[in-house]
């Protein structure tokens, strides 16, 4: 929303969000995937109701990939 982006950014970043998105390309992507996310530590939170989480059945395992 406008308001997320006043908050965070400012209104010069809002107006040329999706203008700097297209400009970045696919190995620039890989790149910083590559650099930043692949093989790092990393925190994953799932937030479920009670009622969900054991409509889902999940276990430690499925939550952490094992």
């Amino acid at each position: 929303t406008l308001s997320f982006w006043w908050s965070s950014t400012g209104i010069d970043y809002f107006r040329g969000y999706y203008k700097n998105l297209r400009a970045i390309t696919r190995k620039e992507t890989n790149r910083y995937v590559r650099t930043y996310i692949q093989g790092k530590p990393h925190v994953t939170v799932a937030l479920m109701s009670p009622q969900s989480k054991a409509a889902a059945n999940l276990t430690e395992a499925d939550l952490i990939g094992k």
